[in-house]
């Protein structure tokens, strides 16, 4: 009976030692970081840079495509031609180079976006420790996310942002 007692006041006194720890709760706005970090401007940089060369390459194909079509034209060659074959070969060639460009622009993006965003999680990660944060929470998206109100006091973006800087 005694060991009873004795086992529920430890267990009585451990749940309000826990109630009564404090629980220190932090926001932080991922998006921010991931788009205002000195990397992920740099990197941001080469995939415009990137998608304007590969744009170039396409508008001049494409020009090379119209120019070779008006001639085709107005040389009135039959469309049962092997020149009017080769044009139709270019061409499905060219629609192809266009989607191998988009999707290549889209693999380099998310690949970017991918270790941007793992970078910032571990400097969040590593912030949170350093100052005894017990949770931090995601508040990029004002409407839909998590956080449905959040105190600016509460914000780490700022002293995250510094760490990354």
């Amino acid at each position: 009976m005694f060991t009873k007692a004795l086992f529920s006041l430890v267990a009585l006194l451990s749940v309000t030692s826990i109630a009564t720890a404090e629980v220190k709760i932090g926001t932080v706005d991922v998006s921010r970081i991931v788009n205002e970090n000195p990397d992920a401007l740099a990197k941001k940089k080469d995939l415009d840079s990137f998608s304007e060369e590969t744009k170039k390459k396409l508008e001049a194909k494409g020009k090379e495509l119209q120019a070779l079509k008006k001639k085709l034209e107005d040389s009135k060659v039959s469309p049962e031609s092997k020149e009017a074959e080769s044009f139709r070969n270019q061409v499905r060639d060219f629609e192809r180079m266009r989607g191998d460009a988009k999707a290549d622009l889209e693999k380099r993006y998310m690949k970017v976006n991918k270790e941007l965003t793992e970078k910032v999680y571990g400097q969040i990660e590593k912030y949170a420790k350093a100052n005894n944060y017990d949770l931090i929470i995601d508040k990029s998206e004002k409407y839909r996310g998590p956080i449905l109100y959040g105190d600016s006091s509460a914000d780490v973006t700022d002293d995250v942002l510094k760490m990354v800087k």
